[in-house]
């Protein structure tokens, strides 16, 4: 089994991978995680479809695919500890709408994902490079939004929540023009609207840093 940790827009940190989170790598790796093209395509094709980018220890993830049994889950994620996690979640659970893909976004976007794909992209609390000198690190630009766009349906749904106002101003301003529409919260089925908090969220509130979120919808 070979484990892809070459990100682009994060830094490869070899954290502390527990017990639990080793034994569901070796156990479920198999299962869960896919990296081919024609998987890829195989199993996001016919259902709705959701990506979750970059999906930390999996809270959001998980929690929708439970709610939304008749959905198809596609998470990208670098690192090994959170994919660990969900992988041991989704075995406990027994869910088999969720698969995995160890690599960068923005690579899985543009090679391996046809135009036309998701009903709903999230992406929640990305890295958000605070200093300015490393703000070209950050995952959202024009280029990548222009990447959303094809990879979505028409009408399909991009989700971002940030605790850093820089960035959410930045990318609010990226957004604006006649390709999105703004939604809110109450625009969205029930299963977007009643995620738990993921664990960077309660960091943040804890912090008294402030919660931004944007949703908007693929119109043109």
């Amino acid at each position: 089994m070979a484990f892809n940790i070459k990100p682009k827009s994060f830094v490869t940190r070899q954290g502390r991978i527990t017990a639990n989170q080793k034994k569901a790598l070796t156990s479920f790796w198999n299962k869960y995680v896919i990296s081919e093209f024609s998987e890829i395509q195989e199993f996001i094709q016919g259902n709705s479809s959701l990506l979750d980018i970059g999906f930390g220890a999996g809270e959001t993830l998980v929690s929708i695919a439970q709610s939304k049994l008749d959905m198809s889950l596609l998470g990208a994620e670098v690192y090994l500890s959170g994919i660990g996690t969900v992988l041991s979640k989704a075995d406990e659970f027994d869910l088999e709408n969720i698969k995995i893909v160890n690599e960068d976004a923005e690579d899985l976007l543009q090679n391996k994902i046809p135009d036309n794909s998701f009903d709903v992209i999230i992406m929640f609390y990305p890295d958000p490079w605070p200093k300015r000198r490393h703000h070209k690190r950050r995952l959202i630009k024009k280029e990548f939004i222009d990447l959303l766009h094809k990879k979505l349906k028409p009408s399909g749904i991009f989700y971002f929540k940030t605790d850093w106002k820089d960035y959410f101003d930045k990318v609010n301003l990226l957004f604006e023009g006649p390709n999105w529409e703004d939604l809110n919260l109450l625009d969205l089925e029930e299963h977007l609207r009643d995620i738990p908090p993921t664990s960077f969220e309660k960091k943040a509130i804890q912090a008294n840093r402030s919660l931004n979120t944007k949703i908007v919808k693929k119109v043109n």
